[in-house]
C-alpha cells in the first residue's frame, strides 16, 4: 500500500469531488514526475462505480495499469488495447481510444472516465473520435490529467505577393475555442514547487547558440520540415552530441538523447561505437519487441546511453537518468517540458542527483527553463495564462515563418 504525498492526496480529493459533482470535463494538472499513475490509481480506488481510463499509447497504459495492480493484484482491472494484445472489460478498464472507438455500446455502463495526457485531445475538434465516443456512451464525468494543459495554435495568412505566413501562438486547452472540451483546471502542482519541496531533482542547463533562421516550417506550422536544411542543421550537431555523451561516459552518467532524425541518431551511434562507447537507438520504426529489450537494457544499466527519435517524450520513467541531450529544435513548449521531465525524478541510489540538460539547439533561450514554466491565474481568477522566465507565453506570437504556398498545399 502506498502512502500518498500531500499534494497527491489533494489532487485525488479534488478529482473525486469533481467527478461526482461537477458534471463537466475538467483537468488535474500534475507536473512530470509528480506521480500521475499513483493519482490515477487512487482515484479509481475511491470511486465506487466502474472507471474507464484512456491513455495515448501502449507504454503509458501498461504503466498506469501496473500501478493500480500494485495496490491489489486481485482488483478487477483489465486492458482493452490492440497494441497490448488484450481486449477485456472490467471494473477498471485501461484502454486506448483507437481500440474502442467503434464499440461504444460495450462501454455505456461507465459513468466515469479518466484521460491521461489529456492535452492531446484536440480542443477545436469536438467531433473527434474521443469526444464522439464519450457522447455515444453519454459520459460527462471526465477528468483529464496532464503536466502541460496547452498546445500550439497556428494561423495561416496569405501575403500580397503570394507567399504564406505561419504564425504560431500558445493556447490553453481550456481557452483555445469558444466551447473547449475541458472547462477548467481544478487542481495544479508544478515543477518549481516540487523541486523546492525535494520531490524532484534540481536541473542544471548547458546551453549552446543555435540559428533556426534558415530552417523551414512544416505543413502543420508547429515544427520544422524534414528537408536538406534540417539535415544540414542536424549534421552540424553530431560532433557536439558525441562530446556530451563522452563527458557523460567519463562521469558515469546515464544519457537520453533527443535527436532530430534517424540519420542523425545513426551517425552519432556509429561515431560513439568507433570510440568504444555503446549507445542504443530507438525510433518510431523500431519493432515493439526490440524497443522493449532496449528499454530494459537502459533501465538496468546494461546500456548507459540511449538515442531516440520522437519516442520517449512521455511515459518513459528511469529514475537513474541524470543527463538529457536536446538535439532537436522545437517550437512546442509542451514537448520541451516533457523532454526535460524525463530526468527529474528522484533516484534512491543517488540522493544528490542533479539533472544535467545539454541544450544543443538553444530551446532554453526561446522557451525558458522548464522549472520556470507555470500556469497563472488571470485577472478574473481563471488559471489560464502560461508564463516562463521569457515572459507570457500564451496568446502572444511565439514564432512567425514565411513559407511557400507549396508547403501549405501539401497538408
Amino acid at each position: 500500500m502506498y502512502k500518498l504525498r500531500d499534494y497527491q492526496q489533494e489532487a485525488v480529493d479534488v478529482a473525486v469531488d469533481h467527478l461526482r459533482g461537477y458534471g463537466k470535463p475538467f483537468i488535474i494538472q500534475a507536473a512530470t514526475g509528480a506521480g500521475k499513475s499513483l493519482i490515477i490509481a487512487a482515484i479509481c480506488r475511491e470511486i465506487d462505480d466502474p472507471v474507464l481510463i484512456l491513455q495515448p499509447n501502449r507504454e503509458i497504459l501498461l504503466q498506469n495499469y501496473a500501478k493500480l495492480l500494485s495496490y491489489d493484484p486481485m482488483i478487477d482491472a483489465t486492458i482493452y488495447s490492440a497494441s497490448v494484445g488484450q481486449k477485456k472489460i472490467g471494473r477498471f478498464t485501461f484502454a486506448t481510444i483507437g481500440s474502442i472507438k467503434n464499440i461504444p455500446e460495450q462501454f455505456k455502463h461507465f459513468k466515469y472516465v479518466l484521460i491521461d495526457e489529456c492535452h492531446g485531445v484536440n480542443p477545436k475538434n469536438l467531433n473527434g473520435m474521443l469526444t464522439k465516443f464519450l457522447k455515444a456512451i453519454d459520459c460527462k464525468n471526465v477528468c483529464g490529467l496532464t503536466a502541460t494543459p496547452y498546445r500550439i495554435d497556428t494561423l495561416w495568412k496569405r501575403l500580397p505577393w503570394g507567399d504564406l505566413e505561419s504564425t504560431a501562438s500558445l493556447k490553453m486547452v481550456t481557452r483555445i475555442s469558444k466551447s473547449p472540451f475541458f472547462k477548467k483546471i481544478a487542481y495544479k502542482i508544478e515543477t518549481a514547487e516540487l523541486i523546492e519541496r525535494g520531490y524532484l531533482v534540481p536541473i542544471k542547463y548547458f546551453i549552446e547558440e543555435s540559428d533556426w533562421s534558415r530552417l523551414t516550417v512544416n505543413s502543420t506550422g508547429a515544427d520544422f520540415k524534414d528537408d536538406e536544411k534540417l539535415a544540414k542543421f542536424n549534421k552540424s550537431k553530431v560532433g557536439r552530441i558525441g562530446a556530451a555523451i563522452q563527458y557523460s561516459e567519463k562521469n558515469n552518467n546515464r544519457t537520453l538523447v533527443f535527436c532530430s532524425s534517424i540519420a542523425q541518431a545513426r551517425e552519432v551511434q556509429q561515431n560513439m561505437q568507433d570510440l568504444g562507447v555503446i549507445c542504443s537507438v530507438v525510433t518510431g520504426s523500431t519493432p515493439m519487441s526490440e524497443r522493449a529489450l532496449r528499454i530494459e537494457d537502459f533501465q538496468s544499466g546494461k546500456i548507459k546511453h540511449m538515442l531516440n527519435v520522437g519516442v520517449f517524450t512521455t511515459g518513459f520513467d528511469v529514475p537513474s537518468l541524470d543527463c538529457i541531450v536536446m538535439a532537436r529544435p522545437t517550437m512546442s513548449l509542451a514537448l520541451w517540458y516533457q523532454i526535460v521531465g524525463r530526468g527529474v525524478r528522484l533516484d534512491e541510489n543517488n540522493p544528490k542527483k542533479v539533472l544535467q540538460v545539454y541544450d544543443m539547439v538553444a530551446v532554453t533561450k526561446r522557451l525558458g527553463r522548464v522549472e520556470s514554466i507555470r500556469v497563472k491565474s488571470n485577472a478574473t481568477g481563471r488559471q489560464d495564462e502560461v508564463w516562463s522566465e521569457r515572459g507570457r507565453m500564451d496568446n502572444v506570437e511565439l514564432y512567425s515563418f514565411i513559407v511557400t504556398p507549396k508547403i501549405k498545399e501539401e497538408s
